[in-house]
C-alpha cells in the first residue's frame, strides 16, 4: 500500500495572513498620508465694492470776534468835558480828545500823553495851564514811518515841535524820537534825558529845559512800562504780574536754549507758564 504523505503547503498559503495584515496596514498608513497631506482648501473672499465718497461739507471759516469798543470818560479842558465816549479797540487818548470836541485853547497837553493807548474805562482829564504858558504851540502829528509795527510816541518839552505824536520804527530810542521832533532846543537839559532808552508803542518822551525845577507830572492813563521779553534781565521780569524769581529764571533758561520767543503764545512752553498768566501778561511784553 503506497505511503501517503502530506504535500506540502504553498508559501502563500502559509503566510497569507500576515501578507493581509502588512497589505491592510500599508493601505491604511497610505490613506492617513494622503489626507494629511492633500492640498488645504483656497478660500476665495469677495470684496464689495469700495462705497462712492459723499462730497463733504463745504468748510466755512469761523469769524474772528470783533474787539468790544471802550468806554472812557474825559474831563478838563476839552469842547464837551464830563462825557462818557465809545472808541474802537486799539485807539489812543488823542482819539478821545477828537471824540471830545479836541481840547480847548488853555488845555495842558504837555501833561497829557496822546499817544497813549486807552483802555475800556480810563478817565482821561485834560488840566489847564498857567496864564504865562499861553503861547504853548498845539498838538502836531508827524508820521514818519508809517511801517507793520511802528511806534506811536507823544514828544513834549525843549524840542523844535514840541507836543508832536511821532510813528518810529520797532527799535527806536529815545534820541530817535527827539529827532523826529525837530530836535533839542538850545535851553534843553539832555543831563536828565536818557537818549538811549528803548522806546514802546505809547511812550511819553518829556525833554525839560535847563531852568525847570520840577518834573512833569505822570500823563493820564498811567500804564505799566512794557517789559521787552526776549532780553529782560531776572529782575525786570519779576516785575511782571506772576513771575516770581524761579519763573523768571525759567523764562531766561527757555529762551537761551530755544531761542527768542516772537508772540505770547510761545511763552506757553515755559514751565509753569499757563493761560491765565499768559492772558494777564498781554500787553505788557515786547518781542522786538
Amino acid at each position: 500500500m503506497p505511503d501517503e504523505r502530506t504535500a506540502p503547503t504553498p508559501i502563500l498559503e502559509r503566510f497569507r495572513l500576515p501578507i493581509l495584515l502588512l497589505v491592510a496596514v500599508t493601505t491604511l498608513t497610505g490613506g492617513i498620508l494622503l489626507l494629511l497631506n492633500r492640498p488645504k482648501p483656497v478660500t476665495i473672499t469677495v470684496l464689495p465694492p469700495a462705497p462712492t465718497p459723499i462730497p463733504s461739507a463745504t468748510f466755512t471759516p469761523s469769524a474772528t470776534p470783533t474787539p468790544e469798543p471802550y468806554l472812557v470818560y474825559i474831563t478838563g479842558a476839552v469842547a464837551t468835558p464830563e462825557i462818557v465816549v465809545t472808541l474802537p479797540y486799539d485807539s489812543r487818548v488823542l482819539d478821545a480828545l477828537h471824540a471830545a470836541g479836541g481840547p480847548l485853547s488853555n488845555a495842558d497837553l504837555e501833561r497829557v500823553n496822546l499817544a497813549q493807548h486807552v483802555a475800556d474805562g480810563d478817565q482821561i482829564h485834560v488840566p489847564t495851564r498857567k496864564a504865562a504858558d499861553s503861547q504853548t504851540p498845539a498838538v502836531t502829528v508827524i508820521v514818519i514811518t508809517p511801517t507793520p509795527g511802528a511806534l506811536m510816541v507823544y514828544v513834549v518839552g525843549e524840542v523844535a515841535r514840541p507836543q508832536s505824536v511821532v510813528s518810529l520804527p520797532a527799535g527806536s530810542r529815545v534820541e530817535d524820537a527827539i529827532r523826529a521832533a525837530g530836535g533839542a532846543t538850545d535851553s534843553a537839559d539832555l543831563s536828565r534825558v536818557n537818549l538811549s532808552q528803548r522806546l514802546n508803542d505809547g511812550d511819553y518822551v518829556y525833554v525839560p529845559s535847563r531852568e525847570a525845577s520840577v518834573e512833569m507830572i505822570t500823563p493820564t492813563p498811567n500804564q505799566p512800562p512794557i517789559v521787552h521779553i526776549n532780553d529782560a534781565t531776572l529782575e525786570e521780569l519779576q516785575t511782571l504780574p506772576g513771575i516770581g524769581p524761579s519763573l523768571a529764571q525759567a523764562i531766561v533758561d527757555y529762551r537761551t536754549e530755544h531761542g527768542p520767543f516772537t508772540r505770547l503764545e510761545d511763552l506757553d512752553a515755559v514751565p509753569g507758564l499757563g493761560p491765565a498768566k499768559l492772558e494777564a501778561l498781554r500787553g505788557l511784553i515786547a518781542f522786538d
